[in-house]
């Protein structure tokens, strides 16, 4: 009778330790977005926000279907709002939210911090229920918009979303440019990319002409979409492409370069340092929790605020 009782003991003490390790792995599972947000929060990522105050970083970010839910996740929006801050000007894609109140609740995260930033939208646009929005953010201390922002006057219907239009000069220096930002449909990428030069050209002409020209966003300009190796009018002598065929924008597996930036010639004010912002890796997240923050990286370039 001793042996079948110490036997008992021993089995209740592996079922305790078991007990204790499964908690522990519960725990651990519960704390990891913590963990991690605890490093976005950190002195590091504070520098790294911080860029030479002779230039202006410009970008373009594919936020994801960001609306209500998005807005909701508190890590997610920490993430968003400190890669935020490191623009000058960031031109959004996929803002779906009938409400409004999603990027409203976003630009009041980003400026919780004593930052200054504001935005432009567009009207919501697409040809189907599900529609989006575009909107520039820009810090207030370096740049200002000029004049109002509008959709491309577009005479055919090729853009499922029509692009959106706005002009910034910085605050100091003579740093002044004329965006387009553009979120093709992936069906029908190609007959897009193409239609872009017009957009482009309209801008030049209705604008001063030695005031740059800067169309960006999500082109969907590789892959099965689109044959980035085939010509299209934007990539003639008169036009540069930033963000080139090298650069993967796309936080999957994959090797893609979906997002564009594409400026006029010549760009004084071009630096030559452009690519994708891998915040997966600046901030130190999981893959996991990268992907719920964005399917795509920002793109960027940096601009000189003089010539």
């Amino acid at each position: 009778m001793a042996r079948k009782g110490r036997k008992r003991k021993n089995d209740n003490t592996k079922l305790l330790y078991l007990a204790i390790i499964i908690v522990v792995i519960i725990a651990a599972g519960y704390t990891q977005k913590d963990t991690i947000m605890s490093s976005v929060s950190n002195a590091d990522v504070k520098d790294n926000n911080q860029h030479n105050s002779d230039l202006l970083k410009v970008g373009s970010f594919n936020i994801q279907v960001f609306g209500q839910s998005k807005s909701a996740k508190a890590d997610v929006m920490n993430v968003l709002s400190d890669i935020i801050r490191t623009y000058d000007i960031i031109a959004v894609q996929e803002i779906r939210d009938s409400s409004g109140t999603a990027l409203d609740n976003l630009i009041k995260q980003v400026n919780s911090d004593g930052s200054s930033y504001a935005y432009l939208v567009s009207e919501r646009l697409g040809r189907t229920s599900s529609k989006e929005q575009y909107a520039y953010v820009y810090n207030t201390r370096t740049v200002s918009p000029v004049g109002t922002a509008f959709t491309y006057p577009q005479t055919s219907d090729i853009f499922h979303r029509t692009p959106y239009i706005a002009s910034f000069k910085s605050n100091e220096g003579i740093f002044n440019a004329t965006f387009a930002v553009i979120h093709t449909d992936p069906d029908d990428a190609a007959n897009e990319i193409k239609a872009l030069y017009e957009v482009a050209e309209y801008a030049k002409g209705v604008l001063p002409a030695d005031e740059p020209v800067i169309v960006m966003g999500d082109y969907n300009a590789d892959g099965r979409y689109f044959d980035e190796t085939s010509y299209v009018p934007l990539k003639s002598e008169n036009y540069i492409w930033i963000i080139g065929n090298e650069v993967d924008t796309t936080v999957a597996s994959g090797d893609n370069t979906y997002d564009r930036i594409v400026s006029t010639k010549p760009n004084i004010f071009y630096t030559g340092d452009a690519g994708a912002f891998r915040f997966d890796e600046v901030y130190n997240l999981t893959h996991e929790f990268a992907a719920e923050v964005s399917d795509h990286y920002p793109v960027y370039v940096f601009f000189k605020k003089d010539a």
